[in-house]
């Protein structure tokens, strides 16, 4: 057996040990610098994607306020909201009737007051009025009443609810229909409805 001469081993085995610690040290430091962007990626990430929900959420909100802007323009024009438009609910009772022809049509508008109804509840900052019409109407028949009330919501945009109403036969049954006098009586109390936002 030859001995080994170590003088001559020496400086290559100092050698691969350097060269194997310099390597393993670039290993580590090249693990570490690969968590380090991985960690940086996953960040940039979750930020785009947040930035992305936000920015859908804020073009949501655009549509909506597009879409709230026309429907708020729509009503008010309309005259729902703001202030209370009597010359045009009497206008357009007045052009129904002069379609309908009835035989007789008084009305009487009263003051404004609150909107009440059971379980209707209102937001802070928004009132909802009502402006009652007290209406007597003349008519040959039955179906007089529901052509005048047809007749209204479709002449005109505003909203309005039907208290009461009542029929009463102001003829006698047996005589022959009588197409110029009124055959039946109504009285019937409307509410024209306003919403003022503040």
């Amino acid at each position: 057996m030859s001995k080994i001469d170590w003088f001559y081993l020496r400086r290559p085995i100092i050698m691969i040990v350097v060269a194997i610690v310099v390597a393993v040290a670039f290993a580590l430091a090249g693990y570490h610098y690969e968590k380090l962007q991985r960690d940086e990626y996953q960040a940039a990430l979750s930020t785009l994607r947040s930035t992305h929900q936000l920015y859908s959420n804020i073009i949501n909100d655009i549509d909506l306020l597009d879409q709230y802007r026309g429907l708020y323009s729509e009503y008010k024009s309309s005259g729902l909201l703001g202030e209370e438009r009597r010359l045009s609910w009497i206008e357009s009772l007045e052009s129904t009737n002069d379609v309908l022809r009835l035989p007789t049509l008084t009305y009487n508008l009263n003051p404004q007051e609150d909107f009440k109804r059971p379980g209707f509840k209102l937001k802070r900052g928004v009132s909802v009025m009502s402006s009652p019409m007290d209406l007597t109407i003349g008519m040959l028949h039955e179906e007089d009443l529901f052509a005048l009330l047809e007749g209204l919501r479709l002449s005109i945009r505003n909203l309005f609810t039907v208290d009461s109403c009542s029929i009463i036969r102001v003829s006698s049954v047996d005589r022959s229909l009588d197409t110029r006098k009124a055959n039946l009586r109504s009285q019937c109390t409307i509410r024209w409805v306003t919403i003022n936002a503040k």
